[in-house]
């Protein structure tokens, strides 16, 4: 491929279809760290046992990529979850791929 052509295409892609392609990560682990977490309960407990709705409703409040990383930031900060950086990005990168699919 013609490398100009290449750098186009780069620089026309959208930012979160970029970013998720490069999101660090374990979703593998993400899910083990989710469900094994006060995440799955406290979510449980706010969705009268569905916590997927939260993920799922067409009303969700995160909406994009940046949205979602700083959601789960501010959770495992306000639940006390105790999740490293490495936790988080894992976290977000199974809720990506499993629910959000931000830059598919």
């Amino acid at each position: 491929m013609n490398n100009k052509l290449l750098a186009v295409m780069l620089i026309t892609l959208p930012f979160n279809v970029m970013a998720a392609a490069l999101l660090p990560g374990d979703a593998e682990n993400g899910k083990k760290l989710h469900d094994n977490s006060s995440c799955l309960g406290c979510h449980t407990q706010m969705t009268s046992g569905k916590p997927d709705m939260l993920y799922t409703r067409a009303d969700h409040r995160v909406t994009d990529l940046g949205g979602l990383i700083s959601q789960v930031g501010n959770c495992n900060k306000m639940q006390k979850v105790g999740l490293d950086e490495n936790g988080v990005n894992d976290v977000v990168k199974y809720l990506n791929e499993s629910f959000y699919q931000f830059g598919d």
